[in-house]
């Protein structure tokens, strides 16, 4: 897939050169514009019973629009609602696991498919629900702030809000910072600890902690 990553890691904006017979699976909501030759068709990502699920449960759905190219060669701009980074991966058979609404954009070869995340998930503030993508092709993550590689060769922390992606190489679960005192007053919360080796991916800021500064601004705060 022809792209180019502009205006990064602050403002970044995905900008894809098509063939004609080129399909680009993305996060609804997601395009910044497209020749006008191209066609739109929307999908839930899962069934849509499991994306209504998502909007109930994890506060957001997952739905995909999938671009097609008829005629002749195409562009295509995509970005993410939050100001931040664009992340290219290359799946060869191998999978990994996203958060949230992380995932911008995937190419014909990409499978992606809505997973419980149990309560471990629930618990770190995340939500129910990862996306699983897997297959071969290109991939592209997006974040709030840039996105940094973590590479796990035994275990590592993260904050649960920083984490954009993982491989499914490796384990994690929730645990506490300290003691429950720890917990409540640092201002750190709960974390996911990673155990095993593979790649972790990080984004350098979180939403909730631009809105609980937003709100500190409100008059009466």
């Amino acid at each position: 897939m022809q792209h180019i990553i502009k205006h990064g890691p602050s403002y970044a904006l995905l900008h894809v050169d098509l063939s004609p017979g080129d399909t680009i699976q993305s996060e609804a909501g997601s395009m910044v514009y497209m020749s006008t030759h191209m066609d739109v068709k929307t999908r839930a990502g899962g069934s849509i019973l499991t994306a209504l699920a998502r909007k109930i449960l994890g506060g957001e759905s997952f739905f995909l629009n999938t671009f097609s190219v008829e005629g002749s060669t195409a562009t295509l701009g995509l970005a993410a609602s939050m100001a931040g980074d664009i992340h290219h991966l290359t799946l060869n058979g191998n999978s990994v696991y996203i958060q949230g609404s992380s995932f911008l954009c995937s190419g014909p070869g990409i499978i992606t498919k809505t997973k419980f995340g149990g309560i471990r998930s629930l618990l770190g503030g995340e939500g129910l629900f990862l996306l699983k993508a897997e297959g071969n092709g290109d991939l592209f993550l997006s974040s709030y702030g840039a996105i940094l590689p973590i590479q796990v060769e035994s275990s590592y922390m993260v904050d649960t809000g920083h984490i954009v992606a993982f491989e499914d190489t490796l384990n994690y679960s929730i645990r506490r910072v300290g003691n429950w005192k720890s917990t409540l007053f640092s201002g750190e919360g709960l974390v996911t600890e990673f155990t095993g080796k593979g790649t972790v991916w990080i984004q350098t800021r979180i939403p909730s902690g631009f809105i609980r500064w937003l709100i500190r601004l409100l008059p009466g705060e």
